[in-house]
C-alpha cells in the first residue's frame, strides 16, 4: 500500500521557521484530516480472545419509526443494530426469486419475513471494486485506489464502519478470504477484524471451504458481551464459498443437471456450494434470532456480485456488466417491518446511508454519499408507488479488465445503456431480459441514455488510480 509523501517535513525544509510552522498546521489540518482517522483495528488471531471496547456512547441519536403500528403518533422511534451478511459470487436467481432447486432454504426462509428488493445491482462484477464502493458509498471511479486488481483503498476514503464508528457503534468483522488479511483500507473503522476463517498459506485456487469456519467466527463473535451489550452494533461477515473452484459437499442434494451441457453441469456444481453455504449462514440466523437483542436487530444479505454460465459466452465474473453477473439479491430484514418485495430498481450504492439510518447514525452534512437510504422503501406500504432511480454500475479498468459502464434508466427494469469506451451498447430489459438485441444503432432511441450517463458523470468526482 503508497505510504504518504512527506509533504510537512518538505516544506519545513523550504522555508522560514515561523512561516513553516504555520504551514505544517494548515497541511496537517488539511490533507491529513486527523478527525478522519481509523480507530486501531484488532486484528484477531486463533490465539486472540480480548478486543477493545468501544469508545463512550455520544448521546443518543436520532431514529426511524417503524410502520405497522395502528397508532402511528405513539410509535416508539426505534434504532437497530446492523448484520451485513455478503456472500461472493451469489447470482440473483436464487429459491425465494423462482430458483426450482432447493439451494437456498436458510435465505429463503429469511426472505420470507423480510423485504425482498427483487432488481438490485452492484457497482461492478469483482470483489474489490464492488465491495469497497458499498462500504465507502462512493462509486469505484470516485475512489482513492490504487490500479491493482486487489485493490487497495487508500485511507483518505472514508468507510461505512469509520462513520458507525465515531457514532459509538461497535463495529467487528469476520472474513475468509485472503484478500481480506491485506491491509486494503476495507479494515478502516472495525473495532475487531477477524481472519481466523481463512485457511492456512490459502491461494487464489484454494478447495477448501471456509462457510463452517466463518460461521464458528461470526457465532464467537456474537457472543461476546462487549461486542453486542453495547447500544448498538454492525456486524460484516463475507462469505466465499460459491466461487471458483467448485468442491462437492457430503450430504448435499442431488443437483444433477438433466442435460449434460457445459453450462448445466457448471450450474450444478455452483449450486451445491451455494447450498452448503445457506446451510452454514441458517446456523448464523438461527443463532441470532435466538438472541434477546433480535427483537433490535436488522439483517441485511446481498452479494458482490453474480456468476456467468455461458451466457453472452461468457464464464465466471469480473470482466463484464451483463446481467447475470451484476444483478444480485438483497433481503432486508428489520423487526417489526411486514414482508414484502419492492420491484423497483435499486443499486449497491444504496446500502451505506440505509445502515446509516437504520442504526440512527447521522448522514453527512456534506452530501459525500452517493446512494439513497432504502428506509422509505423499506416502510412504505405494500400499495406505495416508490419512485423510480437511474442505476450506475461502475468499473473502472484494472490490469485484468477494460472498463465498463452501465447507465440503467426509466421504468423498471427499464433500459440498459451499456458504455464500452468509445462504443455503447442499448438494451430494453423489460422485452429483451437476455440484452441480445442492441438497439444502439437506433441513434434516436440511443442519445438520451447517453445524455442521461453524461449528466451522471458530471455530477461524479472521478479519481484516476496511484
Amino acid at each position: 500500500m503508497a505510504g504518504r509523501s512527506p509533504i510537512v517535513s518538505a516544506f519545513y525544509a523550504a522555508t522560514t521557521a515561523a512561516f513553516g510552522c504555520l504551514l505544517g498546521f494548515g497541511l496537517t489540518f488539511v490533507y491529513l484530516r486527523p478527525w478522519r482517522r481509523s480507530p486501531p483495528v484488532a486484528v484477531v488471531s486463533v490465539s486472540d480472545d480480548a478486543a477493545p471496547l468501544a469508545p463512550a456512547l455520544p448521546a443518543p441519536r436520532p431514529s426511524i419509526a417503524i410502520a405497522g403500528s395502528p397508532t402511528a403518533k405513539a410509535r416508539s422511534p426505534k434504532t437497530y443494530n446492523v448484520i451485513l451478511i455478503t456472500i461472493d459470487t451469489l447470482r440473483a436467481d436464487l429459491g425465494f426469486a423462482g430458483y426450482p432447486k432447493p439451494i437456498t432454504t436458510a435465505l429463503d426462509a429469511l426472505a420470507a419475513r423480510s423485504v425482498v428488493f427483487e432488481r438490485v445491482y452492484s457497482t461492478a462484477s469483482f470483489t474489490p471494486k464492488s465491495l469497497g464502493p458499498l462500504l465507502i458509498g462512493k462509486y469505484a471511479s470516485e475512489t482513492s485506489r490504487d490500479f491493482e486488481h486487489y485493490t487497495t483503498f487508500y485511507s483518505s476514503n472514508v468507510f461505512l464502519p469509520e462513520r458507525l464508528h465515531a457514532a459509538g457503534v461497535r463495529t467487528f468483522a469476520g472474513m475468509c478470504h485472503r484478500y481480506f488479511t491485506f491491509r486494503n483500507g476495507m479494515q478502516q473503522g472495525f473495532d475487531i477484524w477477524d481472519t481466523t476463517a481463512m485457511p492456512p498459506k490459502m491461494t487464489d485456487t484454494d478447495r477448501r471451504s471456509t462457510s463452517k469456519e466463518l460461521t464458528d467466527v461470526a457465532l464467537s463473535l456474537l457472543g461476546k458481551p462487549e461486542n453486542t451489550g453495547t447500544p448498538r452494533f454492525f456486524a460484516w461477515f463475507h462469505y466465499f464459498d460459491p466461487h471458483l473452484p467448485y468442491v462437492p459437499h457430503a450430504g448435499a442434494p442431488d443437483f444433477s443437471p438433466k442435460e449434460a451441457s457445459k453450462s448445466a453441469l457448471a450450474r450444478a456444481a455452483y449450486d451445491e456450494e451455494v447450498w452448503f453455504t445457506d446451510s452454514h449462514v441458517g446456523r448464523l440466523l438461527a443463532y441470532v434470532q435466538a438472541q434477546p437483542w433480535a427483537r433490535d436487530t436488522a439483517i441485511v444479505v446481498t452479494a458482490d456480485h453474480g456468476e456467468a454460465f455461458g451466457e453472452h459466452n461468457h464464464w465466471g465474473h469480473g470482466r463484464e456488466v451483463w446481467e447475470p453477473l451484476v444483478r444480485v439479491p438483497l433481503v432486508v430484514y428489520v423487526p417489526g417491518v411486514p414482508p414484502k418485495r419492492v420491484e423497483v430498481k435499486r443499486s449497491h450504492i444504496d446500502l451505506a446511508p440505509t445502515i446509516l439510518e437504520l442504526t440512527g447514525t447521522p448522514q453527512p452534512s456534506d452530501r459525500s454519499l452517493r446512494g439513497t437510504s432504502l428506509v422509505a422503501d423499506l416502510l412504505a406500504g405494500p400499495d406505495a408507488r416508490l419512485p423510480e432511480r437511474d442505476v450506475f454500475i461502475d468499473m473502472p479498468k484494472g490490469p485484468f479488465n477494460e472498463m465498463r459502464r452501465a447507465y440503467l434508466s426509466g421504468t423498471s427494469p427499464g433500459y440498459k445503456l451499456v458504455d464500452i469506451g468509445r462504443r455503447y451498447e442499448l438494451y430494453d430489459l423489460e422485452h429483451d431480459p437476455g440484452e441480445r438485441h442492441d438497439l444502439a444503432e437506433d441513434k434516436t432511441r440511443l442519445a438520451p441514455f447517453v445524455a442521461g450517463l453524461a449528466k451522471l458523470r458530471g455530477t461524479l468526482q472521478e479519481l484516476p488510480p496511484r
